[in-house]
């Protein structure tokens, strides 16, 4: 049974962490295409321009900052049969799907139209993506407490959607090209149509497996105020989305920037598919190995272990001239380790900071507190894509001809320099983490106490 703080360590079945993984290779399946191929989609098949599909993500992302935390909110008072995160993956679904098979549609309206058409398609996924998104996140916090366990479940959760993006990745564009029989607006949206069936399919399967066995804390409804207190005295927490943010806003300037690096540094767009191919391999070492190196050496030193090495990797990528293709697929497969730790130690260690936060302010907020995950993951698209359709005009960019050396030198400069710099700036606030293996396992003791004290009282 759970104590009143919902303490107990249940034990999770393989089936239930498999069903989390499948909802997860279905979220991915639409962030897959989604993610990657939404800004290309814009400018070289919709015919919208750079800066105007840039300021469309930035400024979605702004709405999404206040719209995540009320989600986590809206989760955490979710009350049904089912639980409280687990229904949305059921409730979500469809809308999700219908929604990135309109983002892919091509009507034929004027140039404004198609501006208006692309910015409502895309706020409304960005929405729906939301309501599913941090529920899923949220979920191994409800199915276990134990700190270990949990990683175990990220870790699998993980190596399941990067698997996902990676190969949908891959796949994407030799299948628009089957699909579209020489038109990519045919190409595009009939691979959207079937990523968004599988996607469904993958959700109930989620949805029909997961339990949630951390029963919710009894604690007063708060408002968006005092809820945001819960974030704002959790310094653990702070510092670890910091360091996120610094990553993955890079990460989302060099996804961005790939496809237009394969197209005019390497020759062809098709080379997207080997270029992330190749990333697979370290990216699920990162992934795998983390919770185990995290077990025997503790999440704060792995986690600036991989930075040190993203530094050096993504260093040694700028300096390899993008001529020579072959060590460009070297380089490429040897810098996605280090993404692959941080993915699966960022979500353990904010999963870690719910205790943290229920034994400083007494509200266990599994669902707002996870939805920094997701803020974090949207505001480094925001910036991201901000930042790349401004590079992209200020640079001289014109779709589908020869680039000027500039601009080939700054899409060499995204893959490579700022991957390093954010390295290792990132590694600064994490020198002042200090929510260690010990210092948490000491608070579930005191909260595991205190509930049994409460317990006997009444």
């Amino acid at each position: 049974m759970a104590g009143k703080d919902g303490s107990q360590k249940s034990v999770v079945k393989k089936r239930e962490i498999a069903g989390h993984a499948a909802a997860g290779i279905g979220q991915n399946l639409v962030y897959g295409l989604w993610g990657s191929y939404i800004l290309i989609f814009y400018t070289d098949v919709f015919g919208i321009t750079a800066g105007a599909a840039g300021l469309i993500m930035m400024f979605t992302r702004i709405w999404d900052a206040v719209n995540d935390p009320m989600m986590g909110m809206v989760a955490d008072r979710t009350r049904t049969k089912w639980g409280r995160y687990r229904p949305w993956l059921l409730l979500m679904a469809v809308p999700v799907g219908i929604l990135l098979i309109l983002n892919f549609y091509t009507p034929d309206l004027s140039g404004g139209g198609k501006v208006a058409y692309a910015a409502i398609t895309y706020v409304l996924l960005s929405m729906a993506f939301t309501a599913v998104d941090i529920p899923y996140w949220s979920l191994p916090s409800a199915m276990t407490r134990d700190s270990s366990r949990r990683a175990g479940i990220f870790s699998i959760a993980r190596t399941a959607t990067t698997l996902t993006s990676v190969i949908s990745a891959v796949i994407i564009i030799p299948l628009t090209q089957r699909l579209g029989g020489g038109s990519q607006e045919k190409g595009f949206f009939r691979t959207a149509v079937l990523f968004a069936a599988f996607s469904i399919f993958f959700y109930m399967i989620g949805f029909g497996n997961i339990r949630e066995h951390v029963e919710p804390v009894k604690q007063k409804k708060e408002g968006l105020g005092n809820s945001l207190k819960v974030l704002a005295c959790n310094k653990p927490l702070l510092l670890i989305i910091l360091s996120v943010l610094i990553i993955l806003t890079a990460n989302g300037l060099r996804n961005s920037t790939l496809p237009y690096f394969a197209q005019y540094n390497l020759g062809a767009l098709s080379l997207v598919s080997i270029l992330t191919a190749l990333s697979i391999p370290g990216m699920l070492a990162g992934m795998l190995l983390a919770p185990v190196l995290a077990k025997k050496f503790g999440k704060k030193r792995v986690f600036l272990g991989a930075c040190i090495y993203g530094m050096i990797s993504n260093l040694l990528f700028f300096f390899t001239e993008y001529t020579d293709t072959v060590r460009v697929f070297l380089m490429i497969a040897l810098t996605g380790v280090s993404f692959g730790f941080i993915l699966v130690l960022e979500s353990a260690m904010i999963a870690d900071t719910i205790e943290y936060a229920q034994w400083k302010t007494g509200q266990r907020r599994e669902g707002l507190i996870s939805s920094t995950q997701t803020f974090v993951s949207k505001l480094c698209l925001a910036l991201s894509g901000g930042l790349i359709g401004l590079i992209l005009t200020v640079t001289g960019y014109t779709p589908g001809q020869v680039q000027t050396g500039t601009t080939l030198m700054v899409f060499h400069m995204m893959m490579t320099l700022v991957v390093a710099a954010a390295f290792a700036l990132a590694m600064v606030p994490m020198f002042f983490y200090g929510l260690t293996e010990e210092v948490h396992a000491g608070i579930v003791k005191e909260l595991e106490a205190e509930s049994r004290n409460e317990e006997a009282e009444e």
